[in-house]
């Protein structure tokens, strides 16, 4: 959909039209064709997602521990 929104951009139609045809709101048409203009690329940056810091097996755990002891805190579970 972002190549597709870009090739209608480029083909001179207006932001408007392509979120209205597209069914998404005018400012990711925008942005999109701000990030396209400036790399020349469409695609999403990679690694832009914030690294876990615990495990699956951690939370479980904590999962496991909270309901045991209903009482505590986050920071408490945390320690």
């Amino acid at each position: 959909m972002r190549w597709r929104s870009v090739g209608m951009l480029q083909a001179s139609a207006r932001q408007r039209g392509v979120a209205r045809e597209l069914n998404v709101h005018r400012s990711i048409i925008y942005r999109l064709w701000n990030h396209y203009q400036r790399d020349r690329s469409a695609s999403r940056r990679h690694g832009s997602v914030r690294q876990r810091i615990t495990t699956t097996a951690d939370d479980c755990y904590l999962l496991q521990c909270a309901r045991r002891r209903r009482t505590l805190t986050a920071r408490q579970l945390a320690s």
